[in-house]
């Protein structure tokens, strides 16, 4: 074996050989604006070798060149190939790395904050409290790597694959990482909050007890991921499609589910903090498809008082859409709009309060007793309500209620004494009736969904 280079070799290769063959570490590397595209990997290194005595530049563990602690800063080092070598508290901040392979290299502490990464390869990696601090990692390769406790806040990382890595405790909080795969990774108590994880792919993950706070979701991947404590407190899962996950665990407090596929995923209402995030944020239209989404998978869980407080909340904010919307439609002098948009929120408005949307049969029940109070009172200021025989009217408050409540609940006038005479007084009387039996036939309606449940 050899430990010189032959004279086919690159002239930089055993310059930096030599170089490192006399150093002590620290230590920085020389030329290093000029390093791109070396073969510095395992196996070319591997033929320099000389069995009985290893050179000073060669790391038997792992196998490869010796860099620990080297600074490598602001290096180049597109498409170099340092597999297998011992990086271990290397400075390669806002090093030029595209392309490069890291594969099965000592990274642990080393520093690529601000590094270009995009494209290199990281496969099997040794990386603990390894920062790649605001680095751009676009299709870098992480898959089987060890990076715990890593740093990854604020870095580029869309279309990354960190496929089987171990990310336990990892920080990827502020990241953008569109379509990126953590495809059976392990990302127990890992930071992702406020991450942009669009179109990511989790599926056979752990996120046991990871923090997903503020983060973008939309269309993940999550099925047969493991979610166990975590926090997905104001998460937006908007065309994410969640099917027989166990989030009872979780914290959901106003997390986003409009245009979400949601089946079979346990959670409770209690969960979400009284409201969606898209209530929170204002935004009623998409409040009432994130509604409609939890109502839908309550009711396949077998949760009806939760279906039930999901359709109201949906109902709710469709009203308060319609509100918003004749406001501007006010402002902007569309009359038009205005009336339309009005009457819908008048006439929801109303059967909130009539029966809050077909749920409470409290408020029907108050409904009538309202219905039997006002009617009675407009008998009262008719004078149209007389005893059989007298010539007066009765103003009598127990004849005037007790008539007025037979007569909401009986198909045909009460035979109590009193009889009606006047036009209005008929009217009122044909009007209460009507009522009545509007009001009896939703209590029913209600009454039979309440027992079917």
């Amino acid at each position: 074996m050899r430990d010189g280079g032959a004279e086919d070799d690159d002239p930089r290769v055993a310059a930096l050989l030599a170089h490192l063959a006399v150093r002590e570490a620290p230590f920085a590397i020389s030329g290093r604006d000029d390093l791109a595209g070396l073969d510095l990997g395992h196996a070319a290194l591997t033929a320099r070798l000389d069995p009985q005595a290893p050179p000073r530049w060669w790391a038997r563990d792992p196998g490869g060149l010796d860099l620990a602690q080297a600074d490598l800063a602001d290096a180049r080092l597109e498409e170099t190939d340092l597999s297998g070598a011992n990086l271990r508290r290397a400075s390669l901040a806002g090093a030029l790395a595209r392309s490069a392979g890291f594969a099965g290299a000592c990274l642990e502490e080393a520093d690529f904050a601000g590094a270009d990464l995009s494209g290199a390869r990281f496969i099997g990696i040794a990386g603990g409290q390894a920062s790649f601090r605001e680095a751009m990692i676009e299709d870098a390769d992480f898959s089987g790597a060890t990076m715990r406790f890593a740093r990854l806040d604020k870095a580029l990382l869309d279309g990354a694959r960190f496929e089987g890595a171990d990310l336990w405790g990892t920080d990827f909080s502020g990241a953008d990482a569109d379509d990126s795969v953590f495809r059976k990774a392990r990302l127990d108590e890992a930071n992702l909050s406020d991450c942009n994880l669009t179109g990511a792919d989790f599926s056979g993950a752990s996120l046991k007890k990871a923090r997903l706070v503020g983060s973008r979701l939309r269309g993940a991947n999550f099925s047969d991921a493991r979610l166990d404590g975590a926090d997905l407190s104001g998460a937006d899962f908007s065309r994410t499609s969640l099917v027989r996950l166990d989030l009872t665990g979780c914290r959901l407090r106003h997390a986003r589910f409009a245009g979400a596929w949601l089946e079979g995923v346990r959670l409770t209402v209690d969960q979400l903090g009284g409201a969606v995030g898209e209530e929170i944020a204002g935004e009623y239209e998409a409040a009432q498809a994130s509604y409609l989404a939890l109502e839908r998978n309550l009711q396949s869980i077998g949760s009806p008082e939760g279906a039930s407080w999901a359709y109201k909340r949906g109902r709710r904010m469709g009203r308060r859409h319609a509100g918003l919307r004749a406001r501007e439609a006010l402002s902007t002098r569309d009359f038009r709009g205005t009336v339309s948009y009005g009457y819908r929120w008048i006439a929801d408005r109303f059967v909130e309060w009539l029966c809050d949307y077909g749920e409470s049969l409290s408020r029907i029940a108050r409904a009538f007793l309202v219905g039997i109070l006002l009617f009675a009172a407009a008998y009262g200021a008719t004078g149209g309500l007389f005893h059989e025989g007298a010539n007066t009217p009765t103003y009598n408050p127990l004849d005037l209620v007790s008539y007025s409540a037979l007569n909401m609940m009986t198909a045909n006038p009460p035979e109590i004494g009193v009889k009606p005479l006047g036009r209005v007084t008929n009217l009122l009387v044909g009007l209460q009736g009507a009522a009545g039996i509007v009001l009896m036939g939703l209590f029913g309606f209600v009454l039979g969904n309440r027992l079917r449940r």
